[in-house]
């Protein structure tokens, strides 16, 4: 048959990136049982003679990256706004501490009258008058509205420490996703080549006419379908990037340089 050859090839270059992706992904879980394990992991050869492609990190232990990715997400606005959350429940709690003071009511009275001044009437005593008034619903109140407040603080420092971890967890989680894309658009970069490298060959062997054109077709139909699966891949890895920068505030280039 016209189509044995070009279907071997397919099986065996199938097989060779299904063989890769195991041993990129035992290598990744190596790395991450390993303590202090920081090696950066290559991905294997697809052919015979091609050259060795860049090291990139897959799942290796980032450390340094990863605590300056949460670093610089907790300086960001979402978390200072926990803060200002938190010196507001303190300052109720200021205010309902000196809330006693506002209800006093404090009276004084000045009697116009000397001891040098005769009149027909006598002295009248004392001479000052001062007067406190104290609402005695005061004492009932205040402790219960001191208490409420103090919960308040309890609360806001609770949420800021919740807060802190969802933080650190969304980050992390879209810095492993980069991760695992960039490794993903390497492997499918090297399977785009093995198909255009196939499809000159189909297209060869149909221009000298020893294929039939629906082989050609699906040759061609094949690199199209892996080339759209490359693309993809590396647009979700851009948008994995921009999300990453809106949460950390700086270019995500500019922290891997920590590495």
């Amino acid at each position: 048959m016209k189509l044995t050859s070009t279907t071997l090839l397919r099986y065996t270059r199938l097989l060779t990136s299904t063989a890769v992706a195991f041993s990129v992904l035992a290598s990744s879980a190596k790395a991450q049982r390993t303590p202090g394990h920081n090696r950066t992991d290559t991905v294997p050869l697809f052919r015979s003679g091609r050259p060795a492609p860049v090291p990139v990190p897959l799942l290796a232990s980032d450390s340094l990256v990863q605590e300056r990715l949460v670093q610089l997400a907790l300086t960001g606005p979402v978390y200072s706004v926990s803060g200002h959350q938190i010196k507001y429940a303190e300052f109720n709690l200021t205010r309902a501490r000196r809330t006693w003071l506002n209800l006093l009511s404090i009276s004084a009275d000045y009697n116009d009258q000397t001891f040098a001044k005769t009149t027909n009437f006598g002295y009248v005593y004392p001479k000052y008058f001062f007067g406190i008034t104290i609402p005695i619903g005061l004492f009932f109140t205040m402790g219960s509205d001191i208490k409420k407040e103090r919960e308040n603080v309890a609360i806001a420092h609770d949420n800021q420490e919740a807060l802190a971890r969802s933080i650190r967890a969304d980050v992390l989680t879209k810095y492993a996703q980069y991760k695992t894309y960039a490794a993903l658009v390497l492997l499918q970069t090297n399977v785009v080549d093995d198909e255009e490298a196939l499809r000159k060959q189909v297209e060869k062997k149909f221009q000298d006419g020893s294929i039939s054109i629906e082989e050609y077709n699906l040759a061609n139909k094949t690199y199209g379908d892996d080339l759209t699966k490359k693309l993809n891949l590396q647009l979700q890895q851009e948008v994995l990037k921009i999300e990453i920068e809106q949460i950390i505030g700086v270019n995500l280039e500019s922290v891997l340089k920590t590495r």
